[in-house]
Order: C-alpha cells, then sequence, then structure tokens
C-alpha cells in the first residue's frame, strides 16, 4: 500500500489550501514558456518556482530524443516519455529537484526540491508545452492536466490527446525520482484506481 500521499484533500487546512492557492496563482501568471524561462515548480503545491533558462546544448540533449521523427503516435509517446526523463535531469543541474524521490513523504524526502503530484504536473506540463511550441510533437496535443480523486486523496497528472484518434495519455512523473522515466499510460485506465485511494500504481503500458 503507497503511503505517500501527494495531497489529503479530507484532511487539507486551510492555510495549506491558501497556499496552494497563492502558488496556482503565481504560476498561471508565469504560463509563458521559452527556452529562457521555463517555470520550475517544488516543495509542494507550487510552494517555490524559479525560472530555468537553458543553453544549446542543453536544449539539444532533449530534443534529440525526438530524432528521428516519429513514425506514428505509439513511437512519439515514447520519446516522449524519454524527453521528460532527461529534461528533470537537466532542469535538475540548475534547481534543488535533482533531490526529489519517488512520490512525497519518506524518510528520504529531502528538501528544498521535493516534488508533489501539482509540482510534478505542472512542471510535465511545462515541459510538453516547450516540446509542442518547438515543433517537436507531431502526433499529440498538449492539454489540461489529468485529475483523479477517491475518498483520502487526489492525484494530478500531465496529459496529451493523440491527434489521429482523440485518445488521452497522462504523462505520470511523480512515482518515480528526479530524471526516471514516467508513465505514459491510457487516461482512462489510470484513472481506473480504488474508491479510497488515488495513489494506487496501476500502471498498464499503453497500446
Amino acid at each position: 500500500m503507497i503511503k505517500n500521499h501527494c495531497i489529503r484533500a479530507l484532511l487539507k487546512t486551510t492555510t495549506v489550501s491558501i497556499l496552494i492557492l497563492n502558488s496556482f496563482a503565481t504560476y498561471a501568471n508565469q504560463s509563458d514558456v521559452s527556452l529562457n524561462a521555463i517555470p520550475v515548480c517544488y516543495d509542494f503545491g507550487c510552494k517555490r518556482q524559479v525560472t530555468v533558462g537553458l543553453n544549446l546544448d542543453e536544449w539539444t540533449s532533449v530534443a534529440n530524443w525526438f530524432k528521428p521523427v516519429a513514425a506514428d503516435a505509439k513511437a512519439e509517446r515514447q520519446q516522449i516519455r524519454h524527453a521528460i526523463g532527461w529534461m528533470e535531469a537537466v532542469i535538475g543541474n540548475h534547481t534543488p529537484t535533482s533531490n526529489d524521490i519517488g512520490q512525497n513523504l519518506s524518510a528520504d524526502a529531502k528538501f528544498p526540491g521535493q516534488l508533489d503530484c501539482i509540482d510534478e504536473s505542472r512542471n510535465t506540463t511545462t515541459y510538453l508545452k516547450l516540446f509542442e511550441q518547438q515543433g517537436l510533437l507531431n502526433w499529440h496535443l498538449v492539454t489540461e492536466r489529468a485529475h483523479r480523486r477517491a475518498i483520502l486523496d487526489q492525484h494530478w497528472s500531465g496529459q496529451i490527446e493523440d491527434k489521429t484518434n482523440g485518445k488521452r495519455y497522462v504523462v505520470d512523473s511523480w512515482f518515480h525520482p528526479n530524471g526516471y522515466l514516467p508513465y505514459v499510460q491510457n487516461a482512462e485506465q489510470w484513472v481506473d484506481v480504488p474508491w479510497f485511494s488515488s495513489y494506487g500504481d496501476n500502471y498498464i503500458e499503453s497500446e
């Protein structure tokens, strides 16, 4: 059973809720993304945010995961998976996010730099938007973040849509440490978790 919860929806205090709402507003004000200005969240609920710029070598090392151009959407999802993992590693050279371990609150969690699912989903969406902006995505659109809720908690993830059939896939980097490959999973499967907790690892490699 996973004990490292992302957000305890029923146990949130008013103070925590205000902090999270304020961090969302701050993030929304910095929605423009470029290679010279990449907003990066960490320390839970986007409590801390820094802006990172990448040099040409760093960006090329990320963009190379999309070469050669994918022959189909399935192949591009694998490229996305590797590029997100590598992007996390590159960003970790500029921020404390290199300290991030999988999930949230184990005894080994380090601050600054630990990410919850809000941070992870925000950052993943930012990176995906950058890929899209730079013309690296041919088979997918970047959509709003995915969300699943249970009685005890809720969970967020980045999300993409297959242009060929409209199917959606989550890009969930919360389960593993910084720089590891995220889950890329059919959104319908991802949402299908036990009613009492949204943190179950129900990953099935997508078609």
